[in-house]
């Protein structure tokens, strides 16, 4: 089996990308496998040649058209076989309102929440009353990218122009105070849920990707029934968006003991501080093991 390796691409989560990418190539290269990695910047076309002499593309890719399903989109016509979801669970999953809107039709809790286009379409819709703390972040984009925690109305604005600079559309989110949850899913199986402790307020792009600046519990410290109801909301979401392979979701534990998914992310971090490789580990699925798990599932149409 011929890997490539696809990491990099052109979005806020680059650097990232790479960090993963690298230690997917680190992982086949001791299994034996044989691997070669793939930078891509500019247009993912002009790439093409190169991935299709790989049996499968292990994307390594976060945000941007790397995860939002434009580059999936292009490997389909090209029939060539990648790790990963396709393009139109990428694109749903990518887009935070019309995956909230999922869950809702599906009874899945979700932080309430209000869409503007543009911050002048916030702007035009006049003051209301709201309760802040709240979150404002792009609706089309991972890792905390352009995400503020809003304490009062005087910063909202700002916020709002934060968000707004992602090009996708902002996002005014209800905040959920309480314990920040996550479950991936591999296959067809929930991995044990793991409870982020951030040492920020919260779990923001430097407490995401720096070593120290997050405790991990896993399995989390929470009731069986509790974690049950987590793994079937979470592969019940995973499942109506289409995802495959694996995915992760991330949920808010309010002190009254409700649980609320906030996003479902379909490529899910591989570096060092990575939360799907840490829950892999508790049931003895080595990092080696994962990525090769990943690879037979695409190559084998899974």
């Amino acid at each position: 089996m011929k890997i490539a390796v696809l990491m990099g691409g052109n979005s806020a989560e680059r650097e990232v990308s790479l960090h993963s990418g690298e230690a997917v190539v680190e992982a086949l290269q001791r299994s034996g496998t044989d691997v070669f990695a793939c930078d891509y910047e500019g247009d993912i076309r002009n790439f093409l040649s190169k991935l299709a002499e790989a049996d499968v593309v292990f994307m390594a890719l976060h945000g941007g058209e790397g995860e939002n399903g434009t580059v999936q989109g292009v490997l389909e016509e090209e029939n060539i076989v990648y790790t990963g979801s396709g393009p139109d669970a990428s694109a749903l999953a990518m887009d935070k309102v019309a995956s909230k809107k999922l869950m809702v039709e599906n009874e899945l809790p979700t932080p309430d929440w209000e869409f503007f286009t543009s911050c002048e379409d916030f702007e035009a819709s006049g003051e209301k009353n709201r309760n802040y703390p709240l979150i404002v972040k792009p609706n089309g984009e991972g890792s905390t990218v352009g995400l503020t925690i809003v304490k009062s109305e005087a910063e909202l604005l700002p916020a709002v122009q934060t968000a707004e600079k992602c090009d996708s559309g902002i996002l005014l989110e209800e905040y959920i105070p309480g314990r920040e949850l996550t479950v991936g899913i591999l296959g067809e199986e929930a991995l044990p849920c793991i409870e982020i402790l951030p040492l920020h307020d919260h779990y923001d792009y430097e407490c995401k990707y720096t070593a120290g600046m997050s405790n991990y519990i896993c399995p989390a410290e929470i009731s069986a029934a509790l974690a049950s109801q987590l793994a079937k909301s979470s592969l019940a979401i995973h499942n109506l968006l289409g995802c495959r392979h694996y995915s992760r979701v991330d949920f808010r534990l309010s002190p009254e003991g409700s649980f609320f998914c906030l996003e479902v992310n379909t490529l899910p971090g591989l570096t060092d501080t990575s939360l799907v490789p840490k829950a892999a580990a508790v049931v003895e699925i080595s990092f080696k093991d994962l990525v090769l798990k990943l690879c037979t599932m695409a190559l084998h149409g899974r």
